[in-house]
């Protein structure tokens, strides 16, 4: 039963190797050969919307059709990483590439883009098996679940940025964006009832506002994405953690006062 149980995970792991390079390389293929100088903004959120869809069959097929209701869960996070990062890639280099060096910059964020999807494929499945049979690498599940929540905050918010929306589209988007992006992880790792809403409440409030500050004070998509994650970087940590009142207040003024300094950095790299 052991060496059958061996091979099956080795097979997995082969199918979710396959998906994740197969999924890199396709976007690597159709951005070098792009032959419009610009692609639509539609037709951008259309391809990483198939890349979804892709990423999502894909993955039920890599788990050998071994799913439950909860799964879906699992399967939404990492498809919707795929969607974000195929995204954030083509907004990247959103222009037709003039030069080589910029093939070489795309191929090197394909190949992060690759382990990036690998990992979070990874970390689907063993939350997956983590529903059909206890599993000590749960909480390394968890873990990567919070490392792809934080790339999905910043590649979203980039490409809701650059893609030009008029402010009553962009705000709403980002907002559900953080919403959802915060619930999915929280969700992932077990929280349930007035624990998730209050501790979703609490992370997409402190998000948004450096979204807010940020968006306000200038125009560099780059600092204006990176602060709310940041901000979702502290708050995931403060409230996932279960510690004595007197340490956890001691963590607390210390993200705080973190959060405070990145801010004031980022007005000034943002002006």
């Amino acid at each position: 039963m052991d060496k059958i149980g061996r091979n099956i995970d080795e097979e997995k792991r082969g199918k979710l190797l396959v998906l994740a390079a197969f999924i890199a390389l396709a976007i690597f293929v159709s951005k070098i050969t792009q032959a419009e100088s610009q692609v639509g903004i539609w037709r951008i959120y259309l391809t990483a919307f198939i890349y979804f869809l892709i990423t999502f069959v894909g993955l039920i097929w890599a788990f050998g059709f071994k799913v439950k209701k909860k799964s879906i869960l699992f399967l939404l996070q990492p498809s919707f990483y795929v969607f974000s990062q195929a995204l954030f890639i083509e907004f990247f280099f959103f222009q037709k590439f003039s030069r080589i060096y910029e093939a070489f910059i795309l191929f090197l964020l394909i190949f992060l883009a690759f382990l990036g999807n690998y990992i979070s494929f990874l970390m689907a499945n063993v939350l997956n098996v983590d529903l059909f049979k206890k599993i000590p690498l749960a909480q390394v599940g968890r873990t990567s679940s919070y490392l792809v929540s934080l790339l999905m905050m910043y590649f979203f918010t980039f490409s809701f940025l650059v893609s030009g929306f008029e402010l009553y589209i962009l705000i709403p988007l980002i907002l559900f964006t953080y919403i959802f992006v915060t619930l999915l992880h929280y969700a992932n790792i077990g929280m349930q009832g007035r624990e998730l809403t209050r501790k979703t409440v609490l992370t997409v409030l402190i998000s948004m506002i450096l979204f807010l500050g940020m968006f306000l004070t200038g125009d560099s998509h780059e600092v204006v994405s990176a602060l709310p994650v940041l901000g979702y970087f502290f708050s995931v940590g403060v409230v996932s953690r279960e510690r004595v009142v007197h340490s956890k207040a001691k963590g607390i003024s210390f993200y705080l006062i973190v959060l405070v300094i990145a801010f004031f950095l980022g007005v000034f790299l943002n002006i």
